[in-house]
């Protein structure tokens, strides 16, 4: 029929993200919604908690009861299976003891997980006492790859951090949890170098440090954004390669958002 236009959208990946909420979007769930569905993915979403946080600090966090983030995830499991899984904030031991119990239960594939354990603004603890210790004791040996930034490096690992091969010592640490390893470089002095480690080589993704405030979000970018490729059947160090490009190209967009320094744009 004249007149009448058809569009065709081909969907390559479902991706659960299981984050908290970050209420000016720089960050969070809705970082992850943008960048998922920016790389052509569908974004299957459950919230573990509220960060009442702006762009001078976080205010307050409201942790979501772990039975209400089952009841998101049986509703989910109901309907569809993902193609892989980014885990960001999860705040409390009965959320991380529930993700696991899902895990488990069905046997997820192409885990992605976000360390996130304090705001980047503020330094306010992201994690309860108690909830990393059973993050590396019962977490780590069921994801596939663990992506922590240089400070959450050391927090895990041990290990201080000043350059690339302190970067190599902890991956090394690490991987001996269980996940494969990629530590981001933004905190590095000089250039920045995404370092992966497979249990067998290390790869490394290097670039010109980008000079912006505008930062907020860039973890959560990096980890959605590595859960879309796999979840579209790239190999590892391929989506690790994509995710780091596509990464440094969200902050070059960054934007401010509020009185401080503002959001990576990953559309």
């Amino acid at each position: 029929m004249k007149g009448i236009v058809t569009f065709f959208i081909v969907m390559r990946g479902f991706v659960l993200t299981i984050a908290g909420v970050d209420p000016c979007g720089g960050a969070g769930i809705e970082a992850d919604i943008r960048t998922i569905s920016a790389l052509g993915s569908h974004p299957l979403v459950v919230i573990t908690a509220l960060a009442v946080q702006n762009s001078h600090g976080v205010k307050g966090i409201y942790e979501i009861p772990s039975g209400v983030v089952s009841d998101q995830l049986d509703a989910i499991f109901e309907d569809v299976i993902p193609d892989s899984v980014k885990i960001g904030m999860l705040f409390s031991e009965d959320i991380v003891l529930e993700v696991i119990r899902y895990i488990e239960r069905f046997r997820l594939e192409n885990i992605v997980l976000d360390p996130v354990n304090r705001a980047s603004s503020d330094g306010r603890e992201f994690l309860m006492p108690g909830a990393m210790r059973i993050i590396k004791s019962s977490l780590l040996p069921l994801i596939d790859v663990l992506t922590p930034n240089i400070i959450e490096a050391e927090v895990i690992s041990g290990v201080s951090i000043k350059g690339v091969e302190d970067m190599k010592r902890a991956a090394v640490v690490i991987k001996e949890l269980g996940p494969d390893v990629v530590i981001t470089g933004g905190h590095l002095e000089g250039e920045c170098v995404d370092l992966l480690y497979d249990g067998n080589d290390f790869f490394e993704f290097r670039g010109q440090k980008i000079n912006t405030p505008h930062t907020h979000g860039s973890g959560c970018v990096f980890s959605s954004a590595l859960a879309s490729y796999l979840s579209q059947g790239m190999d590892l160090k391929d989506a690790f390669e994509h995710a780091s490009r596509f990464t440094k190209n969200s902050i070059r967009r960054g934007y401010p958002i509020g009185n401080k320094p503002g959001a990576v744009s990953p559309m």
